[in-house]
């Protein structure tokens, strides 16, 4: 395998994750808040939040990375400006 293989791979590799960070993210900040609020005795005020601030942190982190991605593409792109 070469380089440039090696490199593919790598980069889908990355991409396949997205749906883990997007389902998992949210379920381990909630179990999180889960262990907090039972040693604290109110069940599902952390819970719920911590569970709503994975989701949104994974979504803006989602959402970032595939602006930043399409950026580059379309520098790469032929109808893009060069500055030579």
């Amino acid at each position: 395998m070469d380089v440039s293989q090696r490199r593919e791979v790598t980069q889908q590799m990355y991409k396949s994750s997205g749906g883990f960070e997007l389902a998992l993210s949210p379920v381990l900040l909630a179990l999180v808040g889960l262990l907090i609020d039972r040693s604290l005795g109110i069940t599902p005020i952390l819970t719920v939040t911590f569970a709503v601030v994975g989701l949104a942190g994974v979504s803006v982190k989602l959402y970032y990375g595939y602006k930043l991605e399409m950026e580059q593409h379309e520098a790469c792109a032929p109808w893009a400006k060069r500055h030579d």
